[in-house]
C-alpha cells in the first residue's frame, strides 16, 4: 500500500511519571544511561536486556539499545501486555501516554536512523536505512489491524512481530521533535496539562483520537 510519508507519525509510549523528564531532556537510548532515579520502565526486562546485544543489521557496529525506539502502530500488543500483566509489570492504561513525532522530521540527515519490519529483538526481523521501499518493507495491514491474536482472522502467525515494526533513532531525540501527546481520557489530560505548565510547554494533547490508541 502506498504510504504518504509526509503524514506518517511514529509513537513512543511512556509512563506519565516520565513525561517531565522526557520533555525537559529529550528522549535518550537505553545505552546512554540518562534516565534519572525513579524513572519508570514499562518494558519487559528480558526483552530490553536482549536488545543490549542485538545488532542493528544495517549498522553492524551498533546495537538496538543504542537507539531510541518508536512504533508505527497504535494499540500495540506491548500496551496490552502492560495493562494485563502478561509477562510484564502491570500499569493502569490511563498512566501510559503516547509521545508523537513526525516520521519525515526524524528520518532525515540530522539523525542516524533506520526502521524494521518487526520487533527489533527478533532474529528474523529486517532493518532498513532508507525509506525507498517502505511501502512494501513493512506489513502495513499488520500495523493497522487490531486483530493480533495468535489465531487471527488472517491466519498470520507472524502478526505480533510485524505489528511491532520499529523506527529507531540513534542516541537522542530532542524534545522539540515531540509534537503531540495522546492520552486515554480527560482526567489524564488534566494531569499532562499541569506538567506542561510546569515546564512552560504548549504541546498539543489529544484524547484517544478516533478511539484507536487504547483498549476499551
Amino acid at each position: 500500500m502506498p504510504i504518504n510519508l509526509d503524514k506518517l507519525w511514529v509513537f513512543r509510549i511512556i509512563h506519565i511519571d516520565n513525561l517531565k523528564h522526557d520533555l525537559s531532556h529529550g528522549l535518550y537510548c537505553k545505552s546512554a544511561n540518562k534516565a534519572t532515579e525513579g524513572y519508570t520502565s514499562i518494558g519487559s526486562k528480558d526483552v530490553i536486556g536482549r536488545r543490549d546485544t542485538k545488532i542493528v543489521k544495517c549498522y553492524p557496529d551498533h546495537f538496538v539499545n543504542d537507539y531510541v525506539p518508536f512504533y508505527f502502530s497504535k494499540r500495540t500488543p506491548m500496551l496490552y501486555n502492560i495493562i494485563t500483566g502478561h509477562g510484564i509489570k502491570t500499569f493502569p492504561q490511563r498512566d501510559i501516554i503516547y509521545l508523537c513525532c513526525k516520521f519525515k522530521k526524524l528520518a532525515s540527515d540530522k539523525f542516524n536512523w533506520c526502521y524494521t519490519n518487526g520487533n527489533a529483538a527478533v532474529a528474523i526481523t529486517k532493518f532498513f536505512s532508507n525509506f525507498d521501499g517502505i511501502d512494501n518493507d513493512i506489513d502495513w495491514h499488520s500495523i493497522e489491524t487490531t486483530d493480533f491474536r495468535d489465531e487471527n482472522a488472517d491466519g498470520d502467525e507472524d502478526r505480533i512481530r510485524k505489528k511491532h515494526a520499529e523506527f529507531l533513532v540513534r542516541k537522542h531525540v530532542p524534545a522539540k521533535y515531540i509534537e503531540k501527546i495522546i492520552v486515554l481520557d480527560n482526567n489524564t489530560k488534566i494531569k499532562v496539562e499541569k506538567i506542561l505548565r510546569e515546564i512552560d510547554s504548549n504541546i498539543d494533547i489529544l484524547v484517544n483520537p478516533g478511539q484507536k490508541f487504547y483498549f476499551r
